[in-house]
């Protein structure tokens, strides 16, 4: 599909200029269209989408604020990288703290959250959009830790969801077979923090963001190894 097949239907979709186009380079970007490192040419971007420069710029500040896009003074905005030392960093920080704050959470949960923690392991298993199941892998990690009043500890945590983490979390699940586990976890945890198990609760936390540590580092190593294989070796 062109991309002014794409455009012209997610115009449709969402009726507005911007957003159609901050989607458009969005999904470009998951899919690896557009690489890290990469230049967004605005004027022809604009040419090439049948628009105006005006609303690329206004996309392009929304990719920007979720650190999808990296913004540079007079000169031309690139596609950010996934670096596999910022990911090891993000995923220390949830490791050091997540189960912490899950310890904590665990005797405050009431029926009322635990059924909203299931409500949202019951969306991501018949949700077919990669996209989604990213963001409600966010809303459930969050679920499981909200009854803590951690709330700068939990606000720290949060930060760690956006941008690239929600990029590798996106490609990472896209490989085959990881869906399956990826639900597996989470009901393994959810139901050490339903029976009040705080040691078994905080132990599988740990280890499920042990695991997708491993996953993304190899799907980083992996990626570099492609384009490595792509790009021809200098002479001499």
């Amino acid at each position: 599909m062109s991309p002014e097949d794409r455009m012209e239907g997610t115009l449709l979709n969402y009726g507005d200029g911007p957003r159609a186009i901050y989607e458009e380079l969005k999904q470009r970007i998951i899919a690896g269209e557009l690489e890290g490192g990469s230049e967004l040419k605005i004027m022809p971007l604009a040419s090439e989408l049948g628009v105006s420069i005006v609303p690329v710029r206004e996309a392009i500040r929304i990719l920007a604020a979720e650190d999808l896009i990296v913004l540079r003074p007079r000169r031309s905005p690139v596609v950010a990288k996934v670096e596999q030392r910022d990911l090891i960093e993000i995923n220390r920080i949830r490791g050091a703290l997540e189960p912490v704050v899950l310890e904590d959470a665990v005797p405050r949960h009431t029926p009322d959250t635990l059924a909203g923690c299931e409500s949202l392991l019951e969306q991501d298993r018949a949700c077919g959009d990669l996209w989604e199941k990213v963001e409600l892998n966010r809303r459930f990690h969050l679920a499981l830790l909200a009854p803590s009043p951690f709330d700068r500890t939990i606000s720290i945590i949060s930060d760690q969801y956006v941008g690239l983490a929600r990029l590798t979390h996106f490609r990472v699940m896209n490989e085959p077979g990881l869906i399956d586990q990826h639900h597996a976890e989470h009901e393994a945890i959810l139901t050490a923090v339903t029976q009040a198990d705080v040691t078994l609760a905080a132990t599988l936390l740990r280890e499920h963001i042990d695991r997708a540590t491993g996953r993304a580092r190899d799907l980083l190593d992996t990626s570099g190894a492609k384009r490595n294989e792509r790009t021809p070796a200098a002479d001499g």
